[in-house]
């Protein structure tokens, strides 16, 4: 029996389903990749206010849209090199995803979107680690898992 055309474009539907978009960014001179799916908004750097005897990864504060968002370098809570903090035209926050706080991380540059397989992350996705290596197109990157950072 010949499959119906909704079939078809169903099995396309999960076959697309096993990638995931990853985003790309630069850290402390490292390239790293972010779930897109942790990330609520890329936005160019805004004002920031510094918290007296804050913590040492707390960059400062930012008003973005209304609320005010805690920015923070991921290198200072990871193993990842500390963030640049020196504003220039590539500079961007990632504003995470969360259900209450509300949270960036100072990328130095977003290079570039990327799907990836599923499978290629199976093992990052188990361990509960913040950062995991992965293997991409014969290079060796850091993945980043923002939500790792909130708990």
């Amino acid at each position: 029996m010949p499959k119906s055309k909704g079939t078809a474009v169903a099995g396309a539907e999960k076959q697309q389903n096993q990638n995931v978009d990853l985003l790309r960014v630069g850290i402390g001179g490292k390239q790293v990749f972010v779930r897109s799916s942790e990330i609520k908004e890329v936005i160019r750097p805004k004002p920031l206010t510094p918290v007296p005897m804050g913590p040492d990864h707390m960059i400062g504060l930012a008003n973005v849209h209304g609320q005010v968002v805690c920015i923070i370098d991921a290198g200072c809570v990871t193993s990842l090199p500390p963030c640049q903090r020196i504003v220039t035209a590539r500079t961007r926050f990632l504003l995470l995803r969360h259900a209450v706080m509300h949270v960036g991380i100072w990328v130095d540059e977003v290079s570039k979107i990327q799907q990836v397989d599923h499978s290629l992350l199976a093992n990052s996705d188990d361990n509960g680690d913040s950062i995991n290596r992965i293997e991409l197109e014969g290079s060796a990157y850091e993945l980043l898992h923002c939500n790792a950072l909130l708990h």
